[in-house]
């Protein structure tokens, strides 16, 4: 009897430790790496879900300042995962290359402003691979970026793509890019004291989105300068002699208002 008994025990652990394992195995599939080639520079990035949620949820993709993909940008990816949302923090630039000066920094970024069409395309590349998750609501998709960043999410929305909504933080407001439309809901926070987006920059944006009779909206925040979500901004500004500072009233302002962008409140 004792024996059959601990035969039931054991056969009863090894099935219920069978069930952990499979359990363990499908939660892993719920990140899934996206990645392409161009000219042989690999671009990738990982659609990562919050720890707990049903059904199919946003995805947010987010583009990083003229620095790469740094720490910072994977820091707002996991703060948006525990908002409920699925992130995909992508690399433009390839090769997950990040720099240090504003003259690497310059050199790598310069060509999307020339030509926007080559973020545009990039991005595309990764939501349409993303859009592959099962767990990614291909309806709710929402494009945001900080500074190069930001310029990067605006042009999208000019693109006419078919995203939910873009949002740019102390992005440059104004593009090249010619739009005949735009379908996605915009967002642009901007700081009033930030010289690389004037007033009259924000100013010919505004007209632009009037034009296009686009469902947007702008904040601005006083004494804010550039880059003034990034907590390492002040440093780097004081190092390289830039108009970078982080301001951590607008920085903490800017987070509700994207949350309440995000959830259409």
């Amino acid at each position: 009897m004792k024996l059959a008994l601990s035969v039931l025990m054991f056969s009863l652990l090894i099935t219920s430790c069978g069930h952990m394992k499979k359990e363990k195995t499908e939660k892993e599939t719920y990140s899934s790496q996206v990645s392409f080639i161009e000219d042989d520079v690999a671009f990738e990035a990982k659609v990562q879900l919050p720890k707990d949620f049903k059904d199919k949820i946003p995805l947010v993709v987010i583009v990083h300042e003229w620095w790469g993909r740094t720490p910072y940008l994977m820091n707002r990816s996991s703060m948006l995962n525990q908002e409920g949302f699925a992130t995909l923090a992508v690399d433009l630039y390839g090769n997950g290359k990040t720099v240090e000066t504003p003259k690497e920094a310059e050199a790598l970024a310069t060509p999307f402003y020339k030509d926007p069409s080559m973020g545009v395309e990039r991005l595309n590349k990764y939501i349409e691979m993303a859009k592959q998750n099962p767990h990614v609501d291909p309806e709710r998709i929402y494009v945001i970026g900080y500074c190069f960043g930001g310029t990067q999410a605006l042009n999208v929305a000019r693109s006419g793509a078919d995203v939910k909504g873009v949002v740019s933080f102390h992005g440059g407001l104004t593009s090249s890019m010619e739009s005949e439309g735009i379908k996605a809901d915009v967002l642009a926070i901007n700081g009033l004291a930030d010289p690389m987006v004037p007033a009259k920059d924000r100013a010919q944006f505004e007209k632009e989105m009037k034009s296009l009779k686009a469902d947007y909206r702008v904040i601005n925040y006083q004494g804010a300068t550039h880059a003034f979500t990034n907590p390492k901004a002040t440093e780097i500004g004081n190092k390289y002699n830039m108009p970078l500072a982080y301001n951590k009233a607008a920085d903490e302002a800017s987070w509700k208002e994207l949350l309440k962008f995000l959830r259409k409140e």
